[in-house]
């Protein structure tokens, strides 16, 4: 199930436009939404042993969204390491299917009690390679 944001008044600027800051926010929602729909959501990456946190976020931003808005973004698995993936995600327009943010996000898995980069639990790796679930 794609992961949807219908743009709503707080998520504007002054210039009516969606702030740009807000992108990661949309960005973390797919993400958290798509381990869920893996069976990976709540703490733990639900019994995984592990939390996902972000490293690094890379975006273009293409156009504009606007009050009223709905924006879907999709997630593909580009790349795994040992202890990190690099996902490609991409968010849309729904009305028109017009890219709006375009971009990479990495992130890193962590030891829940320590904080600490550690191996990507094989069960989450799995699904990562595997490529699923993917929205869009």
């Amino acid at each position: 199930m794609p992961t949807t944001q219908k743009i709503r008044y707080s998520d504007c600027d002054p210039q009516g436009i969606v702030f740009n800051g807000n992108y990661a926010r949309y960005w973390d929602d797919a993400l958290t939404d798509w381990f869920e729909e893996a069976g990976f959501g709540g703490e733990g990456l639900g019994g995984a042993g592990a939390e996902a946190v972000t490293a690094r976020i890379e975006m273009d931003l293409k156009t504009s969204a606007v009050l009223g808005d709905t924006l879907v973004t999709s997630i593909v698995v580009e790349e795994t390491g040992r202890t990190s993936a690099t996902l490609a995600m991409t968010t849309s327009r729904q009305s028109d299917g017009r890219t709006v943010a375009v971009g990479r996000e990495v992130i890193v898995f962590v030891d829940q009690d320590q904080f600490r980069p550690m191996s990507i639990p094989d069960v989450v790796r799995g699904m990562l390679e595997s490529g699923k679930p993917q929205h869009g």
